[in-house]
């Protein structure tokens, strides 16, 4: 969490936390959050826009990125965070079940 609260510190959203972009250092002391191909950089006070519909990873989207003409803030990487957080609990996505990942689009 401490990745994130610095990224959204200097106005940056990630828009793509899932675990494949997450690493853990040998000595389990730091994690480190990779790959911001789609991460968005914003003036302080400003929102983000959905600029790229298909930006990020669908499983781990918030409802609020995966809508048409969206606005949205950082807390869409909190939301992804929270589903890596259940899949190291469970060991599943909350949304994976007879395709329900669609029923966050409707």
């Amino acid at each position: 969490m401490q990745a994130i609260a610095y990224l959204h510190d200097n106005y940056t959203c990630h828009r793509d936390i899932k675990p494949s972009n997450i690493l853990i250092t040998k000595d389990n002391n730091k994690i480190i959050l990779v790959d911001f191909n789609v991460a968005k950089r914003i003036r302080e006070g400003e929102i983000f826009h959905l600029y790229t519909k298909g930006a990020g990873t669908l499983a781990f989207a918030a409802p609020e990125r995966i809508r048409d003409n969206c606005v949205y803030n950082e807390k869409v990487d909190m939301w992804a965070a929270g589903l890596v957080l259940f899949m190291l609990l469970v060991g599943r996505l909350p949304f994976e079940d007879n395709g329900s990942t669609a029923k966050l689009i409707d």
